[in-house]
Order: structure tokens, then sequence, then C-alpha cells
């Protein structure tokens, strides 16, 4: 049953890499546009390491896309550390790209100019191309990198959720912010984490953080092994009948979180293309 689970989801990966690689270029695209050109010209900082290196390269005449590599670096080479060549692995490209990306995207403040355009308007505006970027990079399911390793790491030893450990390492750079271009600028920077986070949801398919599945299909003991053992996520199974057939099934029932959404329902395809399945929005999840 694992062979045929791996079998399954090489095959997606397959058949989707030119298609994610694509996004995951685009994604990183904006969100280096979002940080060269609206964030870090007006001091005001990001989330992640980016948000840390905005801090750095205020009392380090660095460039910007030099620190943001050698904090990326040191945060990859811990991912190695604490969790192995093959989860440190996923994050190789996007800490060798990203800082070029931000290069690139520097040079444009060299042809556009913003002299007289509102503060408010130039963070709102970088909010949401950060947004659409982090909510491509999400959906292709490569990463950036950097921050993306601690919060895995408090994820798994410290059992602090993903969401948590996000809000706990940016707000923290945002606060500190405070004391190194103001108060106004970290208003200005709480704005675009806003904007950036709601619209990153919005392109993730949605504003709920879970989506519950309701599964009925002719592999049930695959689609189960997948969710448990794969997705370390439980399934309950639930005796239905069908209201035309009068046949006993089995249904699945699962919540799953909303950034695993597009290769849970790929790979229930996979498995079975007759599966029938509805997906609804999860806001609030009890144990």
């Amino acid at each position: 049953m694992e062979l045929e689970i791996e079998r399954v989801k090489n095959k997606i990966k397959e058949k989707n890499y030119w298609k994610n690689f694509f996004l995951f270029i685009i994604g990183m695209t904006f969100s280096a546009i979002s940080v060269s050109v609206f964030f870090n010209p007006n001091d005001v900082v990001t989330t992640g390491s980016t948000g840390l290196a905005i801090i750095i390269n205020k009392y380090i005449n660095i460039d910007l896309s030099l620190i943001i590599l050698a904090i990326s670096s040191v945060l990859l080479v811990l991912d190695f550390g604490v969790f192995g060549i093959e989860h440190g692995a996923k994050n190789i490209l996007g800490t060798i790209l990203y800082p070029v990306f931000i290069k690139a995207a520097s040079l444009i403040v060299n042809y556009i100019y913003f002299d007289n355009t509102s503060l408010f308007l130039l963070i709102l505006i970088g909010g949401v191309l950060s947004g659409i970027g982090f909510g491509l990079v999400k959906k292709s399911g490569y990463s950036l990198g950097g921050f993306y390793v601690l919060y895995d790491i408090l994820n798994r030893k410290l059992k602090v959720s993903i969401g948590k450990a996000n809000l706990i390492c940016n707000m923290t750079i945002i606060i500190a912010s405070i004391f190194i271009f103001g108060l106004d600028k970290c208003i200005y920077a709480f704005i675009g984490l806003y904007v950036a986070s709601y619209v990153g949801d919005k392109i993730m398919l949605g504003i709920s953080q879970n989506k519950a599945f309701y599964i009925v299909t002719s592999k049930p003991n695959l689609v189960k092994d997948y969710i448990i053992n794969n997705l370390k996520h439980t399934v309950t199974v639930v005796n239905a009948r069908g209201g035309y057939s009068d046949r006993n099934k089995k249904m699945l029932l699962c919540v799953l979180p909303t950034r695993e959404y597009t290769i849970v329902k790929d790979v229930i395809k996979e498995m079975d293309s007759k599966a029938f399945f509805l997906i609804t929005d999860s806001y609030h999840v009890s144990k």
C-alpha cells in the first residue's frame, strides 16, 4: 500500500512539475518586488528573514539580498541538522534564488519613482503583491526557506502550531522595528502584514484555516492510509447508504489544513477517478 501511495504522489509531482515551478517563480517575483520596491525603500519591515534583514541593513552597509542569503543559509544548515537531508533539500532552491530575485527587483527603483505617492498606498500595494507571492509559492508546493525552518522547528519540537509559530516570529520582528524605524512605520508594517495575510489566504482558496473532506470512494483503505500515515491526520469512517443505489458504503470524514487542500484533492482523484467527495470550509475544530 505504501508503494502505491508513493507511486501516486510521484505521478502527481511529475504531472504538475512545470506548472508548480512556474507558480513558484511568479510568486517569488511578486514577493521580491513587494520587498525591494515598496517595503525596504520606505523602511517598513515585512515578515520572516526578509524583515530581519531590513532591520540589520539599517546598521550594516551590506546589500539587502546578501543579508537575506546569509540568514537563510544559516537557517538552512539548521534545517539539515534538525530534520535531515530530505526536509532540508526542499528549502535549497528558495534559499538560493530568492536573494537573486530581491537583487533584480531592486533595480526597478532606478526607473520608477513614487516620490509623491502616499506611504499608505505604497504599503497597501506592497501587501497585495506580498500576499499574491506568498499564496502562489505555497500553492506551488515550494518554499522560500528562511523563517519557514523556524516555524517547522517550533511546530515539531515545541508543539506550537504553524500559525502560532508564524505569528510569534513575525510579531517579534515587527515590534522590534519600533525601536529602529519608529511607531508609525511599525503600524504600516502591521497593515502590510494584514493585507498580505488576507490576500494570501484568498489565493490559497478561502480564508478558513481548515477544510472538511467528505469522501466516498471504492478505495477507502488506501485513502485512509494516505491521510493517516502521510499527512499525520485522523480520519473518521462513517457507515453510509447510497440514496439512489441503496447500497452500503464507507464515507471518510477528515479535517485538514487549507494549505494541504490542493494536494489531497489531487491524490484522491488519482487514487480513484470516480471518487465522490465534498469539500467545505471548516472554521472551528474541537478535539
